[in-house]
């Protein structure tokens, strides 16, 4: 295309003997600012093209990550649902030391527990990403990082806490307890559970920890598990448009 309008240019040139050196000249200048012109706005689709590209991979990357963890979730409210009876007979006083023998998990129901590993790949790149063209993307990109920073935050903290009274349980029943080393060991769990049948201390961190999973952790899990769904669908939509 450059060479044709070289070639109009010349035989107007041409046509004016005086000034055909100046208006090549002028001519000249004009298809290189005009080819200059061009290989940049080349230069800038492509560079938004790889920025769409990376943009689109780094989504893809964290829906994964959102199934994965809401998978988890599926699991653990399942988990919890199976458990609740045990919970229940605990703390309504049905309890009997053969019950805490023929049941592994009503001994280890504050013993230990399943916990929740968020995750973080695709945020964290998110995180990074600078390269932002475009207000919708800019929008959808910013909804991603709050809503993460909020339920890592959320979650990190009520399940710490949750910790801090299994640390409790622990430190209590090793100063005072003879039995614990036998029961942290799974040596013998005879004295344990003649104290988790018979004391109102233990029916109170069996509460403690009830309370905890199902008012806080599990209802933050959901809270997790719903908005995540959301940023999916909107992260797919624009996916599937771009």
């Amino acid at each position: 295309m450059i060479h044709f309008f070289r070639r109009i240019r010349k035989q107007l040139a041409d046509d004016n003997k005086p000034i055909k050196y100046f208006r090549y000249a002028i001519g000249e200048i004009v298809l290189v600012v005009i080819g200059i012109l061009i290989a940049l706005s080349i230069n800038n689709w492509n560079e938004h093209r790889k920025e769409d590209i990376n943009l689109y991979n780094i989504y893809e990357v964290v829906v994964k990550d959102l199934k994965n963890d809401i998978n988890d979730i599926n699991g653990l409210l399942k988990y919890y649902e199976t458990i609740k009876p045990k919970f229940n007979k605990v703390l309504d006083g049905e309890m009997t030391n053969n019950d805490y023998l023929n049941c592994l998990e009503c001994l280890n129901l504050i013993r230990s527990y399943p916990d929740l590993s968020l995750d973080v790949r695709g945020y964290n790149q998110l995180n990074n990403y600078k390269n932002i063209n475009n207000k919708k993307k800019d929008d959808l990109i910013t909804d991603i990082v709050q809503f993460y920073t909020k339920q890592l935050y959320e979650i990190r903290l009520d399940e710490r806490i949750r910790n801090n009274g299994f640390d409790n349980n622990f430190e209590y029943w090793k100063s005072n307890y003879s039995w614990f080393s036998d029961f942290i060991t799974d040596r013998n769990v005879d004295g344990f559970t003649e104290y988790a049948v018979n004391s109102q201390d233990y029916k109170n961190r069996v509460g403690m920890h009830y309370m905890m999973t199902y008012s806080v952790v599990l209802t933050q899990y959901s809270e997790f598990k719903n908005k995540a769904e959301i940023l999916i669908n909107r992260i797919e939509k624009i996916n599937a448009n771009d």
